[in-house]
């Protein structure tokens, strides 16, 4: 499904972070991370591109607004998962962001990545 494409993963609750790891590996996918902060994200992102990403709005160290735009900027598809809410600020400066209330199916959100990635090859190849 996902034919080996690289996809970030940051999230701060270990087993949410490996039931995600193993939804992407499943689904044909590579894992870049788990981060479990937006620094480690951040830092994973300067070692290797990300085809897309599954990201937890709120880490450790703070909301995922600086990897949702170094994302954003580079045209990755980006799904985000929250316990609570979409922080204001996202919202209003990325209002088409896929959001997801926890708890979630990663399986599901494997699904929507993958579909993004190819809405975007279609795109692309138009």
């Amino acid at each position: 499904m996902l034919d080996h494409a690289t996809i970030l993963i940051a999230e701060d609750e270990p087993y949410i972070a490996l039931a995600l790891q193993w939804a992407v590996e499943d689904a044909g996918g590579t894992v870049l991370g788990p981060a479990a902060t937006v620094s480690g994200a951040l830092a994973s992102l300067n070692e290797n591109p990300a085809a897309a990403a599954i990201l937890d709005v709120n880490l450790a160290d703070g909301d995922i607004t600086p990897v949702v735009e170094r994302l954003f900027a580079l045209g990755a598809p980006i799904v985000l998962q929250t316990a609570t809410q979409l922080p204001p600020d996202i919202a209003a400066r990325f209002p088409g962001l896929t959001v997801h209330i926890k708890p979630c199916v990663p399986e599901r959100l494997v699904e929507q990545i993958d579909e993004m990635l190819r809405a975007k090859q279609i795109i692309s190849a138009s």
